[in-house]
């Protein structure tokens, strides 16, 4: 039998790579200067024909124009969908208004649930099937995971369209509960943890260890509570903090893989501060909607650079900053300490007191405790 050219297994292999990872046909790269610049939007919350609606459309288009990503992340509550149920077109038509800025101006985008996305007339996989149907979405399907809508985002390098330079983890934080206790905001589940773990596996076996790696979510994980309590941070924290009140590993096992240097999320509207917990960048993107509370708009900017040495080893580097409607740029270098008394729990969904929910939090751990 005659045999291939050992250039022919190569292109075979690197092929079945690119599939593995299931780059859509805007593979993503770093530009010729080394860079790739993501804008995060996050909490637009449109849902109707009115004015804020408007507002809103007309501050995505501004912010776009005047960054010029490559790449525009959407970490959540892009539609309030129990609101935009009511309207005529649904979830459908705000759908297409947020993405119109991004389709315009033929810009790929991620987008990832919130808790208030799927509330209407659209559940979260018939969301994930409409979004697919635009040319400019780069999201994708979660092989074996039921229900959720994870995907991964690689970023290649700009001198060899093989070598994986960056690769982002959207994570579906989901609506409300975590774990089976019923009293907390949503967060990333065990069986996504397990997604993540094979993946991380993979993509290290693949291409190694030298890849910078970025994960967006929703809600924040309660390490964001922690890194509040207890290190410094840039920006600022005026609103509660809306993480689960079950951890379920997944900070932990970041640490353990050692791949997701940061970790950029949304949902609580006036937060935008961000810092370091044991190495590991915790940020809030800027809440860009009208329909929601707060004064302040605006984007999250993060900036990636592609070096490489003289021996030809690739290194990326990241930088970010807030970027707010009025054109005020504020860089994460401010560092302070909290002031005030530590904050000793999440906050949560619903108007039951504290105690309620830690009587359930109680019985909850007590079950989980029989059962192991």
């Amino acid at each position: 039998m005659r045999q291939l050219p050992s250039t022919h297994y190569l292109f075979i292999s690197l092929t079945l790579l690119l599939l593995s990872l299931s780059v859509k046909p805007h593979s993503l790269k770093f530009n010729l200067d080394g860079d790739f610049t993501i804008l995060q939007f996050t909490d637009l919350h449109y849902f109707s024909d009115d004015d804020n609606d408007i507002m809103t459309q007309r501050l995505q288009i501004q912010l776009i124009q005047k960054v010029k990503p490559d790449l525009v992340i959407i970490t959540g509550d892009a539609v309030q969908g129990a609101v935009a149920a009511t309207n005529p077109g649904g979830f459908e038509k705000s759908w297409r208004k947020f993405t119109k800025p991004m389709t315009d101006a033929k810009i790929p985008y991620a987008y990832i649930l919130g808790n208030h996305d799927a509330e209407g007339d659209l559940d979260r996989l018939q969301i994930v099937k409409l979004d697919q149907t635009n040319p400019w979405s780069v999201k994708q399907d979660s092989e074996g995971i039921p229900g959720t809508t994870n995907f991964m985002i690689p970023i290649f390098s700009s001198r060899n369209q093989y070598e994986l330079a960056a690769n982002l983890w959207m994570f579906d934080s989901g609506s409300t509960g975590c774990d089976g206790f019923s009293s907390s905001w949503g967060c990333v589940e065990r069986y996504q943890l397990d997604w993540y773990s094979e993946e991380s596996d993979r993509i290290r076996e693949m291409y190694g260890e030298n890849i910078h790696q970025l994960a967006f979510l929703h809600i924040p994980i309660p390490e964001y509570l922690d890194m509040y309590n207890d290190e410094k941070f840039y920006g600022e924290k005026e609103d509660t903090m809306g993480c689960p009140y079950v951890n379920t590993g997944f900070f932990d096992l970041v640490k353990e893989k050692g791949d997701i240097s940061g970790i950029f999320a949304g949902h609580d509207h006036t937060n935008n501060f961000g810092g370091w917990y044991q190495d590991v960048e915790l940020v809030y993107g800027i809440k860009a909607g009208y329909n929601t509370y707060g004064e302040k708009r605006g984007c999250r900017v993060i900036k990636l650079k592609e070096t490489y040495n003289e021996q030809g080893e690739l290194n990326v580097t990241r930088s970010h900053f807030a970027l707010f409607e009025n054109g005020t740029v504020e860089e994460p270098n401010k560092m302070k300490a909290r002031e005030g008394p530590r904050i000793d729990a999440c906050n949560y969904p619903g108007s039951r007191s504290r105690w309620y929910v830690n009587l359930k939090k109680w019985f909850y751990n007590f079950k989980k405790w029989l059962s192991s």
